[in-house]
């Protein structure tokens, strides 16, 4: 049974996203009602509420944070990481520096819970590799400028 753990993120996970990233399944909800997931990987946590997400600006998953403004995230990861959040999301730029083809969500934190069961450890969570060091490159750049934000950046399109 998923356990509540407030609307922002608790210090272990904020820290996590300062420094790192991980993968995780990105959910919205289409024109049609019907939910639809992604798995992304381009995360940064500017505090325990406001988390950056890098998606390509011509995805559903971004159309439709941009007209709904409600998305969903959830992590499995190894260490028996297993979370998720709800969030209110809206653009904060329409085209990274990095690429024309990449725009940055900002997502505040909602409700955040925690999935880890009493029976099952997860060891680990969806797993990546990218195919070569171009994109290795492509996706540090992406990182890099999601970790240029911070709360005075952006503290004016929060409400």
């Amino acid at each position: 049974m998923a356990e509540y753990l407030g609307d922002c993120l608790p210090s272990h996970l904020t820290n996590f996203f300062k420094e790192k990233t991980m993968t995780g399944i990105v959910s919205t909800v289409d024109a049609d009602g019907y939910p639809r997931g992604a798995p992304m990987s381009l995360f940064y946590a500017i505090n325990d509420k406001i988390i950056l997400l890098a998606a390509q600006n011509q995805s559903q998953t971004y159309k439709n944070v941009q007209k709904r403004g409600k998305i969903a995230l959830t992590f499995v990861g190894d260490g028996d990481v297993a979370f998720s959040l709800q969030a209110e999301g809206l653009i904060l730029k329409e085209k990274m520096e990095s690429s024309k083809h990449m725009g940055i969500l900002l997502l505040v934190c909602k409700s955040v819970k925690s999935n880890v069961a009493v029976d099952v450890e997860v060891q680990e969570g969806i797993k990546l590799k990218l195919r070569s060091p171009e994109w290795e490159s492509f996706v540090e750049k992406l990182l890099e400028e999601l970790r240029s934000f911070n709360y005075d950046k952006v503290k004016n399109l929060i409400k």
